[in-house]
């Protein structure tokens, strides 16, 4: 089988409970990497569902401290904690306020999301752009919270963008340029779309602005859920239109080998 980077999508709902969606997570796979984006509420019963092992993941990328993008970061540290298997080095990295975030956790929890073994690392995103064993991540900020921001991964060759909780922003369209994949929230129906998200018909202008590819909708309040998105997506967007649901999947072949570029970043506690 030809090497290809691997989205599965652990978790495409809300905040509000929904029976078969949880928070938002989704793993990036490379043939070397496995990276969380977003480790929402659900995120650690979803890795467990679909038989991926929680000491395999190499990375996880935050883009906001609400509750549906980070809430399961607490179970995630303390199931490491209580392990006895032999643990891989984990990155976490979050936006402007994460080693805030890290050290109020670690008031509330104290030793239970700390890890004795001390190969868990902590890093808050000050460069735009940083280059790292086999891949390269450019974020920028985007219009939700103060901190948030949306990730763009370049890697093998290609490039795929992660817009986080964001409004419609030129920020957002400039992380998705030529990507392969965006990967856009789209929580709300256009009838009933709200300042700082994205509707349908948002999202597929990012996209046809952005010159994406293809474009996977995520991240649905109920009232997205009973609409057509696709339909009212395809007015904006002439490329390929996915719904995400929790367990859905899509790869994409490497182009390039991915080169050994080494770690370029700094904020480790």
């Amino acid at each position: 089988m030809a090497a290809a980077l691997r989205l599965h999508f652990l978790g495409t709902g809300s905040i509000l409970p929904h029976p078969e969606r949880s928070c938002s997570s989704i793993l990036l796979e490379t043939p070397k990497e496995r990276i969380l984006i977003d480790i929402g509420a659900g995120t650690l019963r979803r890795l467990a569902d679909e038989g991926i092992d929680i000491h395999s993941i190499t990375y996880i990328f935050i883009t906001h401290f609400h509750p549906d993008h980070v809430a399961d970061l607490i179970p995630f540290l303390f199931a490491l904690r209580n392990s006895r298997e032999e643990e891989r080095m984990l990155r976490v990295w979050g936006p402007r306020g994460f080693l805030n975030f890290m050290r109020g956790l670690e008031t509330a929890y104290g030793r239970w999301v700390q890890n004795p073994m001390e190969n868990i690392k902590y890093y808050e995103l000050k460069r735009r752009l940083l280059d790292f064993p086999g891949f390269r991540l450019i974020w920028n900020r985007v219009i939700h919270k103060n901190e948030s921001v949306g990730f763009r991964f370049e890697m093998g060759g290609r490039i795929i963008a992660f817009s986080g909780d964001s409004g419609y922003c030129s920020e957002l369209i400039r992380l998705c340029r030529e990507a392969d994949i965006a990967v856009l929230e789209c929580s709300h129906a256009d009838e009933y779309a709200v300042e700082g998200h994205l509707s349908p018909s948002l999202a597929a202008k990012i996209a046809q602005e952005a010159g994406v590819k293809q474009l996977i909708l995520t991240h649905f309040y109920p009232d997205a859920l009973e609409s057509d998105l696709k339909s009212v997506a395809q007015k904006y967007f002439d490329g390929e239109i996915h719904l995400a649901y929790d367990g859905f999947r899509i790869e994409v072949p490497i182009k390039t080998p991915t080169v050994d570029a080494g770690e370029n970043a700094s904020g480790e506690t």
